[in-house]
């Protein structure tokens, strides 16, 4: 598979967790704000489900390298630049979360949880997950379309 297929498909993928991010989000800020949508509780699920798959398959990975100081094979490279990005983000003290810097299996609970502190907690763990995401989608645009 070719460098520029690789690219296609993070870009795709990166889309589809910010999405999730997105749509997880605004129902956050809306049932703070009182303004409860039933409607939307399939698409909410499924986005919390699609983050938390994404988060545990990153959480082993970090594990990989912080930990056991091994190279991630088997790990598509694009990923494995994904994963070096945050660690770099977290060792640069540019997150602040505590569910980022720590173990990210922990943010399942996080997401489903309905306290207001864990609320403003998840909503500050989607926007850093948002930027680390929409900068590595950055690289993913450089790669398929260069300097344009």
């Amino acid at each position: 598979m070719n460098s520029q297929w690789r690219a296609v498909q993070s870009f795709q993928e990166n889309q589809n967790l910010i999405s999730a991010i997105n749509t997880l989000s605004i129902h956050i800020k809306l049932e703070m704000a009182g303004h409860f949508d039933l409607n939307k509780a399939d698409t909410v699920s499924k986005a919390k489900d699609k983050l938390c798959a994404f988060l545990a398959e990153l959480d082993s990975q970090i594990q990989c390298v912080e930990a056991e100081n091994v190279p991630l094979l088997g790990v598509d490279p694009r990923r494995r630049q994904f994963v070096k990005h945050l660690i770099d983000a977290k060792n640069s003290y540019r997150i602040n979360s505590p569910y980022l810097l720590e173990k990210l299996s922990d943010v399942q609970q996080l997401l489903y949880s309905d306290t207001e502190k864990d609320k403003k907690h998840t909503l500050c763990l989607l926007d850093e997950l948002r930027m680390l995401l929409e900068e590595h989608l950055g690289s993913d645009v450089e790669q398929l379309f260069g300097g344009m």
